[in-house]
């Protein structure tokens, strides 16, 4: 999912604003940019979703490049989904995937510092019953993960939410005497986990890529609130609506508010470092204006209960910029699918935008002036 701003053709036509940089606590657009894997990976869309909704942050990288004669630096980040993962580091990933809030009755492990990065997400999973530790009262942080292990906090976790079949599928290596037994073969019965043939491999460590995977399915399964669909298309109709009349108004101090209140993740970084990157362009001598074509539409296409899409259509504008030296309108159509997710206060946000892959900017009637130095 490649996410295209809305006004994006506008705003590389010219400088509008004047903008102050993004907020401190919004994450630089480059810790978005996924470096090490493509789209072609098997758990791309899975770790993508992951890292435009900040459950999880990867590992920041620079490189440079070299071009006429001058050295470029730049940075990414890179998600490594082949190496293996702790029990730490899943249970980061499973507590701020959920959300999850500490509750009344918490676990202490001899081995958990409070000093230690993990101690509170740790702390968060044991007081909502997901982990317990081994018998000798520890919890083994540094531990890679084991696919059993994972199952097993996956199904606490979900129990709740998912609806199971009663049939559940068997593998040979995963009796019934094993303490993940029934947390393998019903994630399995719903495509969650997924065996190898009629075997499970439950000591095998699990990797970045299968704990993100995992993950996601059961997030994409979990049932979601009627009640919230109103909320969710309020949402995507006042980023849409109050974007355009703020842009319109050059109202910055308006247009960052919006943003904050409406997007998150990627889409939150994103639409701040539009308004940065206006700055950064210099500004033509020339007059801009933009008027909406047409009545957009909103659907809903799913709802989950931490997940949302929603079908954007006709979303049209005709942009029109007039100066000395040449003038042109251009057709924007900006319809696509808009993706949210519930943070931790209850609120839905979006974390992307993806416009139709056969949409963008159509230039039926661009006329251009002859260069006065010509």
């Amino acid at each position: 999912m490649k996410s295209l701003k809305i006004f994006m053709p506008l705003l590389l036509i010219g400088s509008l604003f004047s903008a102050a940089p993004a907020a401190a606590a919004v994450k630089p657009i480059d810790r978005y940019d996924i470096g090490d894997i493509g789209p072609d990976h098997r758990f791309y869309d899975s770790i993508e979703r992951f890292v435009y909704t900040d459950i999880i942050d990867g590992y920041l990288e620079t490189d440079s490049f070299e071009e006429d004669g001058e050295i470029y630096e730049y940075s990414y980040i890179s998600v490594r989904p082949d190496e293996k993962v702790t029990r730490a580091q899943f249970t980061k990933i499973l507590v701020s995937a959920l959300s999850l809030k500490k509750g009344e009755q918490t676990k202490t492990f001899p081995d958990v510092k409070a000093s230690k990065w993990y101690h509170d997400y740790i702390q968060i999973a044991s007081s909502q019953g997901i982990i317990a530790g081994r018998s000798d009262g520890k919890f083994y942080p540094d531990e890679n993960i084991t696919r059993d292990q994972m199952a097993a906090m996956i199904y606490r976790a979900f129990r709740d939410t998912i609806t199971f079949p009663s049939s559940t599928k068997t593998f040979k290596d995963v009796p019934s005497a094993s303490f993940a037994y029934e947390a393998v073969n019903k994630l399995a019965a719903n495509g969650i986990v997924q065996g190898y043939g009629d075997t499970f491999k439950p000591s095998n460590h699990a990797t970045r890529g299968q704990a993100i995977a995992i993950m996601d399915r059961a997030l994409n399964q979990e049932t979601g609130p009627g009640e919230d669909r109103q909320v969710i298309l309020d949402v995507v109709d006042k980023n849409i609506k109050e974007e355009y009349q703020f842009t319109k108004e050059e109202n910055i101090p308006a247009l960052k508010a919006l943003y904050n209140a409406t997007a998150t993740g990627y889409h939150l970084s994103y639409s701040l470092d539009n308004i940065d990157l206006t700055e950064d362009m210099g500004g033509l001598d020339g007059t801009i204006s933009m008027e909406p074509i047409g009545t957009h539409s909103l659907d809903v296409v799913s709802i989950r209960k931490r997940l949302a899409e929603v079908r954007i259509d006709n979303l049209k504008y005709k942009v029109s910029f007039t100066s000395p030296d040449m003038s042109f309108t251009m057709n924007v159509n900006a319809s696509g699918n808009a993706f949210l997710k519930k943070g931790e206060d209850g609120t839905w946000k979006i974390y992307n935008i993806v416009l139709d892959e056969e949409s963008g900017a159509e230039w039926p009637s661009a006329v251009m002036a002859a260069s006065k130095e010509s």
